[in-house]
């Protein structure tokens, strides 16, 4: 019975919901390009505005991560220059506790000086359910430690599988 009831919780805090629309898909991706862009512009302001706070969390609260966030844009401003970029489609929608989650994959292509990558990665995508005002997490973060995913959002569950997340460099 004690698993049953488990098994229920588990099932109201991260349910999958339907493919988006799509409307809603292009409306995410337009977003997803709309947080890049500033980042690739070093817009601290309008980064910090489309990141969602649930990564405050890792940098011990919200005065911290905005100091990061300002500092690490600062740093890559002139030097890390985005030659290219297309995102594919958004992931199917999971319900997590209020909110709704879905992936937004993307292919990179940059250089910081002589080095050129190519990165296949993806933005974790988070918007309270049935609203429009998408937040980002860029998954960079989570290639070398990829269960930070699940601590920033406990209610995924175990079989979600992520877009590739890797960065080569290229010639």
């Amino acid at each position: 019975m004690k698993a049953l009831s488990y098994l229920l919780v588990s099932t109201a805090l991260a349910a999958p919901a339907a493919t988006l629309p799509e409307k809603e898909a292009q409306e995410v991706v337009a977003q997803a390009t709309a947080y890049r862009d500033a980042a690739a512009k070093g817009d601290a302001d309008k980064v910090l505005q489309r990141t969602h706070p649930v990564l405050h969390t890792l940098f011990g609260g919200k005065e911290s991560f905005e100091v990061a966030t300002r500092l690490a844009l600062k740093t890559l401003a002139g030097r890390y220059v985005i030659e290219k970029i297309t995102f594919g489609p958004p992931t199917a929608l999971l319900v997590v506790g209020p909110d709704e989650i879905c992936f937004v994959p993307f292919v990179q292509v940059a250089s910081a000086g002589e080095i050129r990558t190519r990165a296949e990665s993806y933005y974790i995508a988070v918007r309270p359910a049935g609203k429009s005002d998408w937040k980002f997490i860029d998954a960079a973060g989570l290639r070398k430690n990829p269960e930070v995913l699940r601590q920033l959002f406990p209610g995924l569950p175990k079989e979600v599988v992520t877009p590739p997340n890797k960065v080569e460099i290229v010639k």
